[in-house]
């Protein structure tokens, strides 16, 4: 008996040490085992569907092309212009014509002045003259009571009279006369255009000289 208690009293002892002891270690939060498969863990399908929209919302740019109608320009009202417009609506291309001002052709004259009264211009007339140099005076428009020294249909041109003449002690200029007219144009909506390729185009105006066409953003 006596020895049953002494054994009882040593495991006690021992018991109270232990978990003494092991009051004292630190608490683990998180086991291994279980921080190795919180590392591991996988999206839902529902969660990586949202994160693939996302990488692949990008912003939206439209097709350009889509937006952009055709302008057909060169065309000769009792020539080139019916055949056209025939052609595309073989194609049921529907083209709707414009009158546009342009710009016919560009004149380059050479003057000297203008003067203040006529009879200034006429004197220096006469100086030309004088020099060999033949002119006339400018009775209308802006350069009213100017000489005109010559008119040329390329700027190289005019710039060689203007320095055959500072040779001679005239200080001309040059002036740039812009002669405008109305043309008749086809237009063809973004719809048809779409359709129409620049190889067909091309196509349609190879048989007429200078006209061409071009594609520009329209409503």
């Amino acid at each position: 008996m006596k020895w049953t208690l002494l054994l009882l009293l040593v495991i006690n002892i021992a018991l109270g040490g232990y978990q003494y002891w092991d009051a004292q270690q630190p608490e683990q939060m998180v086991e291994q085992g279980a921080l190795t498969k919180f590392n591991n863990l996988q999206l839902t399908k529902t969660q990586q569907q949202r994160l693939n929209e996302s990488s692949e919302r990008t912003p939206v740019v439209k097709d350009t092309e889509s937006l952009r109608c055709i302008k057909i320009t060169g065309l000769v009202a009792d020539d080139s212009l019916p055949i056209v417009e025939s052609r595309l609506k073989a194609l049921e291309v529907e083209a709707k014509k414009v009158t546009d001002t342009t710009i016919l052709r560009r004149d380059y004259q050479v003057i000297l002045g203008p003067f203040a009264s006529i009879d200034l211009a006429r004197a220096e007339l006469n100086k030309a003259s004088a020099k060999g140099v033949e002119s006339y005076v400018i009775t209308t428009g802006d350069n009213k009571n100017a000489l005109s020294l010559g008119v040329f249909s390329n700027d190289t041109n005019a710039k060689r009279k203007v320095d055959e003449l500072s040779q001679l002690g005239i200080r001309a200029k040059t002036i740039i006369k812009e002669h405008t007219g109305t043309t008749t144009n086809l237009v063809i909506g973004k719809d048809s255009a779409a359709l129409l390729s620049d190889t067909t185009l091309e196509s349609i105006l190879s048989a007429f000289e200078n006209t061409e066409f071009s594609r520009f953003l329209c409503n």
